[in-house]
């Protein structure tokens, strides 16, 4: 049975982590923030912050939470759209890109717990294939990237805007019925990156 997950920050952010990916011990992301927070003016209401100056150029910030309640075991097509609020405009300048058009809106689905794990090459990544940047995986997705055209280039007026899936997501269910999620940005922008996830709906139909 099909079913649609809706994911509201303006109401809370309970069940949800927060973690930031793709570093090494030399060039870890500095002033990192997260939090649930008032959205700036002219928007009204609350979201997830989230807020990382990028040393690496290639830092990911995300949030996670576990969905429950679907079929033991059983695979599903999760797609996602994402709602959020960026100052980032288009068509702009940037070291290592823009803000606006190099940082990507990002989202995956997972067998189990999402994390940032050190790997092999001492690099700290997320322990799924979610891809890189513009560049989509098998776990995880691009949504597109985070500028919205006619906001100005100095930042600074903020506004809502949706990004969506092209492609779903297959997904395993646990052995009690559950998978995990994840929404972020991936910015190769190198400097400080600020986004206020608003909300997400989930569609997830059986595979």
């Amino acid at each position: 049975m099909a079913s649609t997950v809706t994911i509201d920050f303006n109401t809370g952010i309970d069940e949800w982590r927060s973690d930031v990916a793709d570093y090494g011990d030399k060039d870890r992301p500095t002033e990192v923030a997260s939090g649930w927070r008032d959205l700036p003016a002219p928007l009204s209401g609350k979201g997830y912050y989230l807020a990382a100056h990028n040393n690496s150029d290639d830092v990911l910030t995300y949030v996670t939470r576990q969905l429950h309640g679907f079929v033991k075991n059983a695979q599903y097509n999760v797609s996602f759209e994402l709602r959020y609020a960026t100052d980032a405009g288009t068509g702009c300048a940037g070291v290592g890109g823009s803000r606006g058009d190099s940082v990507y809106m990002v989202a995956a689905a997972n067998y189990f717990n999402i994390n940032t794990v050190q790997q092999p090459d001492l690099r700290y990544r997320v322990n799924l294939d979610r891809g890189n940047q513009g560049t989509s995986g098998t776990q995880g997705k691009v949504l597109g990237t985070q500028g919205v055209a006619g906001l100005g280039c100095a930042g600074g007026t903020w506004a809502s805007t949706t990004r969506k899936s092209s492609e779903p997501i297959v997904v395993r269910a646990d052995k009690d019925g559950n998978f995990w999620i994840m929404l972020g940005a991936d910015s190769g922008f190198e400097g400080t990156n600020a986004v206020y996830l608003q909300g997400a709906t989930v569609n997830i139909t059986p595979y």
